[in-house]
């Protein structure tokens, strides 16, 4: 199947992207915004010499990635290159616009909030375009190549079976190693992590470290996903992840600072409890 482009579009709170989990998407260009001056790609915000915090690269961008299903590859500022991989897990902001996963939501309202005008003040204030270039994933072609190399004598319904069968088995045990418990762990932390990184400074300051930490436990096995402490990570970390989409939305800078302690210290107390039991071995 051979690439498919089309146009990004601003008018649209929610875009369905027909690509299966592992199709890749390339999005080129960039929107300038003749409001504060800034430079608006896919994944990044440009920020001129002359806005308030100085000049400066942001990675929250035009979309919301991860709520719509995807997992940023790769982001350059410079070029407004954007590498995206689809993913099987979940995509919230898809369900929230009722749009079919995977999507590309558009981040309007919490960016036209940060600068405190309109969400319809925001995109009239973008100029400029960007393409979406839909890759598929490629074909898994072990039968095939096995068919064309083999003597004829040897390729039979038995040959063709096996290996079906041998895909089935590969592909069952990918599907339960991508829902296991380890693995719906790290994405619920990488998604939480990403989220606090996009978050206002105020929250994203002291949360980030210990989500970076939280995402190193993880990796490294200190925390059991199934032990009750593990099962504590989870919670808390669902409970900053729906902290950061209310944060999102409207919140002013006090309310963020005390959010933020609130949440470090769940976070370090959950991580703590889980170190020790992996320490003591299971109670």
């Amino acid at each position: 199947m051979p690439p498919t482009t089309f146009p990004f579009r601003l008018d649209v709170p929610a875009t369905h992207v027909p690509v299966e989990p592992g199709g890749k998407l390339i999005l080129r260009g960039s929107f300038h915004s003749s409001h504060d001056g800034s430079i608006v790609d896919a994944a990044t915000t440009t920020w001129p010499s002359g806005t308030p915090g100085g000049a400066g690269v942001d990675t929250g961008g035009l979309i919301d990635f991860e709520g719509g299903g995807f997992h940023v590859v790769s982001r350059a500022p410079n070029t407004h290159e954007v590498h995206v991989v689809a993913t099987d897990g979940p995509a919230p902001a898809c369900d929230i616009q009722r749009v079919t996963a995977p999507c590309l939501p558009i981040r309007a309202h919490h960016q036209a909030h940060s600068r405190l005008i309109t969400v319809k003040e925001w995109t009239s204030s973008l100029k400029g375009g960007m393409q979406v270039e839909v890759v598929a994933p490629p074909a898994y072609a072990p039968v095939t190549t096995l068919a064309s190399t083999m003597k004829p004598v040897l390729i039979g319904s038995g040959v063709v079976v096996a290996a079906v069968a041998a895909l089935a088995v590969a592909w069952v045990g990918y599907r339960r190693w991508s829902r296991s418990a380890k693995v719906e762990l790290q994405r619920l932390a990488k998604r939480v992590r990403d989220k606090a990184s996009q978050a206002d400074p105020i929250l994203a300051g002291p949360l980030t470290p210990a989500l970076e930490s939280a995402m190193k436990a993880i990796e490294q096995r200190k925390v059991d996903p199934s032990s009750e402490e593990g099962k504590r990570v989870v919670a808390v970390l669902r409970r900053v992840d729906a902290k950061l989409d209310e944060k999102a939305a409207a919140a002013k800078a006090d309310d963020e600072r005390r959010a933020a302690d609130e949440l470090v210290s769940e976070v370090e107390i959950a991580l703590e409890a889980a170190g020790e039991a992996a320490q003591y071995g299971p109670r």
